[in-house]
């Protein structure tokens, strides 16, 4: 399974922290116990070199433990260098405890394995720091891997070379010299692959720099000690010492640290070559020391083959970056190029203006719109291409509103620059903004060309009002075709039924004393009349709408009286001040009126309610019942009644529509919407 990096530091709790700070704590006490003036006399110390610096290792094995026993995060890495920490320290703590009491100490002793043992694993640690952080294989890499080889290989070569010579002439057994030997040896393995490792993450890798930071003081430390044990000049508790053990805290706390990304983001680049710079500047200093001593020469050739190596790997590096720098600025341009074709081939009017109002760029199809294809834009102004009418809303709406929101969307017009009428545009403008501070620098518009819609709309606007007043003059011709037959009825039919009925009552009272047999006959047929003379007069009240002279909800409230008198509860409710034209007005009226006929006719309710509303930009007028309702669905047109169809049919014909829906609560609700104005796209 692959772990992935995290850049984070370890995030741990209460107790690991007391032990990191009681680490410090004792790593910084015994540093200062090994400084000039402290101690009394040169030699070992028990206090401080046994027990002090001994518990400093001890305590530095359970830091070190901290990172592969609370993440899963690159634990392999994390406990080796756990497990070269647990050598370290038994190799220091057999060494205090029991090598350094015997009179005649063996090479190599069990502290010498432990010690061994520690580098050994730190070796293979960096091996696997070097498989999970560098998952790409290059030539680049294999640059950085020579540059660090040479560089510190000739770096060892002048300043062990010396030391090297000395053990060599002194009269020691074979097993002492290459037990002290050994140690340099590994450390500078162990050093190169690090330093690559660094080479290639840069310093924001912390973890990275403390496991190399203490690799390099382990370095040094063995370095120095193989010298000064050549030369007899070796004695315990010295700054040595105290580096050693600050070294072994550098490398339990690298898991601390945060290990960085993975992947190689482009602000690692800096840290990456400030690394080869200081590879660089060893690779001269290690020059300039062997010109001044007398180191072999090979100790001179490996920092110079290092200069080159790195000099050919700038080139390259060099090279590289110009070759994806090209490639950058080829898809940058190709980029460009799309855009502008789409910009410059584009139909609507696209243009781009200074936050002072100065132009900047008008697409063609935008020049064209306005008739100045010939004309310089840079030196027009926004206020030049806008109408009076366009430039008032500009400065009070549209500029307002692209400042406070960064972008607005409406219509205005244009100005034609060969004389022509305004052109209507559809308009989305917005603030071009820097990428990197933020800042506006340029206002950018999209505005395309709506004088066939607005056309249209006009044409669909003029539609509505024929429509209208044809709806109009239908309404009232039947009304006025209603009121000719209710005068005929009225003056005709109701006058002559009126007159039989009277002779009839005559009649009656003839024949009670002559033929009382007859008079049953006579009082029928009196009856008869009655009842047709009621029957017309309510036709009369049918074709003669009271909408026509008052207003809806008043007429309303006729018809409910009429329909309903004192069977049911009714009340009309709501908006009861709504104004309408007479034409629509009489439609609601009918409609209501045929609504009402049906409650009484089917529904057995006991209460009905007439509900006036304003709906959008139309009235609303909602018949609503508790009756035992029905499914309009299964309605069929019956002779002699509109019929829900002739209703809708109706209401569509004047501009509205009719819902009808049974109630949750029971009964039906029969609801019309009609526009309060003409409706130029119809609401059905």
């Amino acid at each position: 399974m692959t772990t992935v990096a995290s850049p984070q530091a370890l995030s741990v709790g209460r107790g690991p922290r007391l032990l990191a700070a009681l680490a410090l704590l004792l790593v910084a006490a015994f540093t200062i116990t090994t400084l000039p003036g402290v101690r009394s006399g040169p030699g070992f110390h028990d206090l401080y070199d046994g027990w002090l610096q001994g518990s400093g290792y001890v305590v530095l094995v359970a830091v070190a433990m901290v990172r592969p026993l609370t993440s899963g995060v690159n634990r392999t890495l994390w406990w080796l260098v756990a497990t070269g920490a647990v050598f370290r320290g038994v190799g220091f703590v057999t060494f205090l405890g029991y090598v350094r009491l015997l009179d005649n100490p063996p090479y190599p002793s069990v502290a010498d394995f432990a010690w061994i043992a520690a580098d050994l694993t730190m070796l293979a640690a960096m091996w696997v720091l070097v498989r999970t952080r560098i998952r790409t294989r290059s030539v680049e890499l294999a640059l950085d891997a020579c540059v660090v080889g040479l560089t510190v290989a000739g770096v060892a070569v002048e300043l062990l070379y010396r030391t090297f010579l000395r053990i060599a002439h002194r009269p020691d057994p074979d097993e002492m010299v290459v037990t002290n030997l050994f140690y340099p040896l590994l450390d500078i393995a162990t050093l190169v692959i690090v330093t690559g490792v660094l080479v290639r993450l840069g310093w924001r890798s912390r973890s990275t720099v403390l496991l190399a930071a203490g690799l390099a003081a382990d370095a040094i430390v063995d370095a120095v000690f193989v010298y000064q044990v050549s030369a007899g000049t070796y004695h315990p508790g010295t700054l040595l010492a105290a580096l050693s053990l600050m070294g072994a805290a550098a490398m339990s706390f690298a898991g601390w640290a945060a290990d960085g990304e993975d992947r190689e983001p482009e602000e690692y680049q800096f840290s990456r070559v400030a690394v080869a710079a200081v590879l660089g500047l060893v690779a001269v200093a290690a020059l300039v020391y062997g010109d001044l001593r007398d180191v072999p020469l090979g100790g001179s050739l490996l920092p110079a083959a290092a200069l080159v190596v790195g000099i050919g790997r700038a080139v390259f590096t060099v090279r590289q970056n110009l070759g994806t720098a090209e490639s950058a600025i080829s898809a940058t341009t190709a980029e460009l190029v799309r855009f502008q074709a789409l910009v410059e081939t584009s139909d609507d009017f696209i243009a781009m203006a200074r936050p002072d109002g100065t132009v900047l760029y008008v697409n063609p199809a935008g020049r064209r719109l306005v008739g100045i294809e010939d004309r310089d834009v840079t030196r027009m102004s926004i206020a030049d291409f806008l109408t009076e009418e366009g430039l008032a809303a500009s400065i009070e709406v549209e500029q307002p509103a692209v400042v406070a929101s960064g972008r607005w969307s409406g219509q205005s017009t244009l100005r034609d620059h060969r004389g022509g009428p305004p052109i209507p545009v559809a308009i989305s403008s917005f603030l071009m903004r820097d990428p990197d501070t933020g800042d506006p620098f340029a206002l950018a518009t999209v505005q395309r060309d709506i004088s066939d819609r607005v056309a249209a709309q006009s044409a669909l606007e003029g539609l509505a009002d024929q429509r209208q007043r044809l709806l109009d003059r239908l309404v009232q011709a039947q009304e006025d075709e209603r009121a000719r037959i209710a005068a005929d009825v009225h003056d005709d039919s109701v006058q002559a039924l009126a007159a039989v009925e009277l002779r009839l009552g005559l009649l009656r009272r003839q024949l009670a004393d002559s033929e009382p047999g007859v008079q049953a006959t006579a009082e029928t047929l009196a009856g008869t009349v009655s009842e047709a003379i009621g029957r017309l007069r309510a036709l009369l009240f049918d074709l003669e709408s009271p909408a026509v002279e008052t207003d809806l909800a008043t007429a309303l409230s006729v018809a409910a009286d009429d329909a309903f008198g004192d069977h049911l509860r009714w009340r009309v409710t709501g908006d009861t001040d709504l104004d309408l034209p007479e034409s629509l007005r009489v439609t609601a009226y009918r409609i209501a009126r045929e609504t009402m006929a049906n409650v009484v006719r089917h529904a057995q309710a006991r209460e009905v309610e007439i509900r006036l509303a304003r709906v959008g930009t139309g009235i609303e007028v909602a018949v609503e019942d508790d009756g035992r309702g029905f499914d309009p669905a299964t309605v069929e047109p019956r002779p002699g009644h509109l019929g829900i169809p002739a209703m809708a049919d109706r209401a569509t014909i004047a501009g509205g529509r009719l819902d009808v829906e049974r109630r949750e609560e029971g009964g039906m609700r029969v609801r019309l919407w009609l526009p309060a104005s003409p409706d130029p796209e119809g609401s059905a």
